[in-house]
């Protein structure tokens, strides 16, 4: 985390690793502004994950060349997500980004990829077992809020679920997580992507879909938090 703290934004320091999943691991860093702490996330991924995936793309046929082609292209999309969520910064119901840097490894295969965005409180953690029935109708209008926007943007987000779901200081609830969303235009020929569990049938059954999609795993995700977290 080094790299971070003293040449990509000078002044942040790392706080804490809040969470680490598959394709990355998230932290709370922090600066001082003038005696006020000012707090972010920090997504870092690094592709490939490990050496043992270049190990195998060698044992595959790969060269260098095509190697380093290939995890080109998987930065290419990553920067994409982050372009795709900054046209919908400053709105109230989707997480905000704020800045993006990639440095490529020492030996030219890969890059470590770090996204600064707001610090929020996942929805799991920040909502009870309990919930009231206006607290999960707020949810449901915030994430309507935000589809709306996604639906301006000729977006379909794909991958709705409590887990990409988060809550700001204010009481905000936001859409995050647009790893594997995609412009509609690219959606339309229908695949697989997603979490099965709150999935639309036409994604599922790899059928044509559009932002009704979103609509229906929404309503999933209402059910489950009304029916004690039960499908």
């Amino acid at each position: 985390m080094s790299k971070i703290e003293k040449a990509l934004w000078p002044g942040w320091e790392t706080v804490r690793l809040i969470g680490r999943g598959s394709f990355g691991a998230v932290y709370e860093i922090q600066r001082d502004v003038f005696g006020d702490l000012e707090k972010a996330a920090l997504k870092v991924i690094s592709i490939p994950q490990n050496a043992s995936d270049i190990e195998e793309m060698y044992s595959e046929g790969y060269d260098d060349e095509s190697i380093t082609s290939t995890f080109q292209s998987h930065l290419k999309n990553i920067v994409a997500e982050y372009s795709m969520m900054r046209k919908m910064d400053g709105s109230a119901n989707i997480v905000n980004c704020k800045d993006i840097r990639y440095v490529q490894h020492d030996d030219g295969i890969g890059w470590d990829i770090y996204i600064r965005m707001e610090l929020l409180t996942p929805l799991m953690k920040a909502l009870p077992v309990d919930a009231s029935e206006d607290a999960v109708i707020k949810i449901g209008k915030d994430i309507c809020n935000a589809l709306v926007l996604c639906k301006k943007h000729e977006i379909v987000h794909r991958d709705i679920k409590p887990q990409n779901i988060f809550v700001s200081a204010n009481g905000d609830y936001k859409l995050g997580d647009f790893g594997i969303a995609k412009t509609v235009e690219k959606t339309m020929g229908g695949t697989k992507i997603g979490t099965y569990k709150y999935m639309a049938p036409e994604v599922y059954n790899n059928q044509p879909y559009g932002s009704a999609a979103d609509i229906y795993s929404l309503g999933l995700v209402l059910y489950w938090l009304l029916n004690e977290r039960r499908m």
